[in-house]
């Protein structure tokens, strides 16, 4: 599983109990337009100031594709604006495990040459949306059984509890219809660098989305449990992974929101905004990023579209 897969389910994960439905019989389609949740603040920080760079840069991400309160038409309109080449609406949001995605891979250079990498990813999948709701489809991705290589990728994941927060005199109130969370990661990037991060996050639910802003938190930089650092990863001869001494690492943050499609009936729009420093020891100056992530990215959300729809399946038919 990729960083982005993960940071998709993240999203899943740490929306825990459904949120209300819309208006009608449950998993039925309506014309009617979701009321709009409040303002995610980690989401204007993210696109109005930007994602925080270690060199004093600021990247901005761009606003959602799809803001809460569209009807059919205005949805359908923003869109189009995204679309692949040679591709249609039709094509776009076909139900199909294999229909196309929408990638985007930008470069940006700070002071004295520093390089962030700016990732946008759009894609349609069917199910329910109850389904994806739910915490047993969350947990389906979290408790999978991982081959080796895909914990070579993700080896370390998971929420800091409510004793960790206070340790570290994290969290507090946040504003009504929003859930603040830390999250921890260690994976491994194309089998070169290992990167572990925290992040300081904020989901905001509606009727018809879910959103999860979240910016590496610099409070956890030489943290004893959870620090923000990368190593790079060689591989002898064997095949045994020697870790290279520990980097301290800066500059990152991300968007997911998943959206209830108007029409066709059953879609779901699923988009990630994401921008990180780059460190030149990582793959010294090469963007490996633009050969290697479309094919990586295109497997990810096959898979994610067979889940949803399996599970939703299984769900429409009941125990």
């Amino acid at each position: 599983m990729t960083a982005i897969a993960f940071e998709m389910v993240l999203l899943l994960a740490a929306a825990g109990h459904p949120p209300a439905s819309p208006a009608g019989a449950a998993g039925s389609q309506t014309n009617a337009v979701p009321a709009a949740p409040q303002t995610n603040p980690v989401l204007v920080e993210l696109t109005e100031k930007g994602v925080a760079m270690p060199d004093g840069t600021f990247v901005k991400l761009p606003p959602p594709t799809l803001p809460d309160g569209l009807d059919a038409a205005a949805q359908s309109q923003a869109l189009t604006k995204i679309l692949p080449s040679n591709t249609s609406l039709a094509q776009f949001t076909q139900k199909l495990t294999s229909a196309p995605i929408a990638l985007k891979i930008k470069t940006v250079h700070g002071k004295e040459g520093a390089t962030f990498r700016v990732i946008d990813l759009g894609f349609v999948a069917h199910g329910r949306w109850e389904t994806l709701n739910s915490e047993k489809f969350a947990n389906s991705f979290l408790n999978v059984k991982k081959d080796t290589a895909q914990k070579r990728t993700l080896s370390k994941s998971g929420f800091l509890s409510k004793e960790e927060m206070a340790k570290r005199g994290l969290g507090g109130a946040t504003p009504s219809g929003m859930e603040q969370r830390f999250f921890y990661t260690t994976f491994t990037l194309f089998d070169e660098v290992e990167v572990s991060a925290t992040r300081d996050a904020i989901l905001t639910k509606s009727p018809g989305s879910l959103l999860l802003a979240a910016r590496l938190d610099r409070r956890f930089l030489n943290d004893a449990d959870y620090p923000n650092q990368w190593r790079s990863v060689d591989r002898g001869a064997a095949g045994v992974p020697r870790l290279g001494p520990k980097q301290p690492y800066r500059g990152a943050g991300f968007y997911v929101k998943i959206t209830r499609l108007q029409r066709p009936a059953g879609a779901i729009f699923v988009e990630y905004h994401g921008a990180f420093h780059e460190p030149l020891g990582w793959f010294q100056g090469e963007n490996r990023l633009r050969s290697k992530l479309p094919l990586v990215a295109d497997h990810e959300v096959k898979q994610f579209r067979i889940r949803l729809a399996k599970a939703s399946e299984e769900e429409q038919k009941g125990p």
